[in-house]
């Protein structure tokens, strides 16, 4: 009997674990997982960052750092402080770039405490050099309710089954059996723990469906969280067509004026920046690197004078993602010459042929639309696709007037979030579904990853 007891408990037992495991959440937003992905242009290389972030502290900080270029003769360098502190000083981590296709480099660094941190990557090399600086924060997962309540119950279930078993084989080797008050006692105790056991496990689970309805409802929650204002500077302050410029591009909340510092990544990125020129000529999809709270600074080329519109991607914490825009001009002569947008069809981008096509052979305002670019090359279809900021394709879209901008992601499972190098590949049909807000003439650009390139396909439509 108290074998059997046993062995009833042991059942119990396991289904109330499975019952208090938490479980792991992923939005199509982001993640709040130990492990996030920054994807930078640092300098002229663009790198992104995997940061398995501790659940405690001291502990290591485990780097993954994926190159999308040649990194022959760079040298990568890591260093981490408690935020607000001096990088002088501090313990630093360096990598050697290698010639050819770029697998994935692996670093760590110690961090002593909990709390808000910075990392600092600075990549030196042929091509020139550039440092980035990466918040990121360690905290100690929160217990959900009951969690107290339920360790202290499976905690007595085990230690009377460890009763239950030791009376018994005592019981045994003295040939006679245990008293009638004992084994009732260690049987109410099981059940006892048993009932506690699945009473605040059952708390648990209710917890986490309350925590996932709240996730989903998230945006609307925060709907009056203050958005973010974005100044943007260039340097020189009169840019010329032709020559190189920076942008420097100021975030700050739009209650407090003070700058924003609670930005998380989104699609593995602090920050998405699209640049386009008036006519369309000019396009750009970068992810610049934080230099200073709430400033990231890129370099940029443009070819044409004229009116240019960047537009800047970001989530803050417990918010929606916003999109800010503010134009600058260009002077000087035009060294390039005017855009060809090609309409539906078959065309050639990065060594393959991509034919697009459309559910409905003329898009109309307020009806939705599916767009399938398929990739081949060689008669054959290309299905190695490989993820880019998390999903098998990006796709802007852009009225000609620049008052109407979309980034749009690929319909489709999203890559493992917070991690690189997953093996995971699209292909050869990828598709994206908008519905126009209006009529009009819309530049669009899908862009992809293939053999560790990004790949740009540009086209046109007008909607009715």
């Amino acid at each position: 009997m108290p074998e059997q007891r046993a062995r009833r408990a042991l059942a119990a037992l396991v289904a109330a674990l499975a019952i208090g495991l938490p479980g792991l959440a992923l939005a199509h937003g982001g993640h709040t997982g130990p492990a996030q992905t920054f994807t930078q242009d640092i300098g002229p290389y663009t790198i992104a960052i995997t940061v398995e972030i501790p659940s405690g502290a001291p502990a290591p900080l485990y780097l993954n750092v994926a190159p999308l270029d040649d990194m022959g003769g760079t040298t990568m360098r890591f260093r981490a402080v408690p935020r607000g502190q001096s990088f002088a000083g501090a313990p630093e981590a360096e990598l050697q770039g290698l010639t050819g296709p770029q697998g994935i480099y692996y670093t760590q660094l110690a961090v002593d405490r909990m709390g808000e941190w910075e990392l600092e990557a600075r990549v030196d090399g042929p091509k020139g050099g550039g440092a980035a600086r990466i918040p990121f924060t360690i905290e100690a997962p929160a217990l959900a309710p009951g969690s107290l309540g339920l360790f202290v119950a499976l905690g007595g279930l085990v230690l009377a089954m460890i009763a239950s078993i030791a009376v018994a084989a005592i019981s045994q080797r003295r040939g006679r059996p245990a008293p009638g008050w004992l084994s009732w006692a260690i049987g109410q105790a099981m059940f006892a723990c048993l009932i506690a056991a699945l009473i605040f496990g059952g708390q648990q689970f209710s917890a986490m469906i309350q925590s996932a309805q709240a996730a989903s409802g998230a945006v609307a929650a925060t709907a009056g969280r203050p958005h973010a204002n974005l100044s943007v500077r260039t340097a020189p302050a009169a840019p010329l067509a032709g020559q190189p410029i920076t942008l420097t591009l100021d975030l700050s909340d739009g209650s407090t004026g003070l700058p924003v510092e609670d930005l998380i990544a989104h699609h593995d990125a602090l920050l998405h920046l699209v640049v386009i020129s008036q006519d369309g000529g000019f396009y750009s999809h970068t992810h610049p690197p934080r230099s200073a709270p709430g400033r990231f600074s890129a370099a940029l080329a443009p070819d044409r004078p004229g009116r240019y519109t960047v537009y800047a991607e970001i989530e803050r914490r417990d918010s929606g993602t916003q999109v800010l825009a503010r134009d600058f001009e260009v002077g000087g002569a035009a060294t390039a010459a005017p855009p060809q947008f090609a309409g539906l069809g078959p065309r050639e981008a990065g060594g393959m042929q991509v034919n697009v096509a459309s559910s409905t052979s003329e898009p109309k305002a307020g009806r939705q639309a599916t767009f399938t670019f398929s990739f081949s090359s060689g008669g054959k279809p290309v299905d190695d696709l490989q993820p880019w900021l998390g999903m098998g394709g990006h796709m802007i879209a852009r009225s000609d007037d620049g008052a109407i901008f979309a980034h749009i992601h690929a319909v489709g499972p999203m890559a493992p979030a917070g991690l690189i190098g997953t093996g995971v590949n699209y292909g050869p049909d990828i598709r994206f579904v908008y519905t126009f807000p209006q009529p009009g003439r819309y530049q669009i650009w899908g862009q992809f990853r293939h053999a560790g390139q990004i790949v740009t396909v540009p086209l046109a439509v007008d909607v009715k």
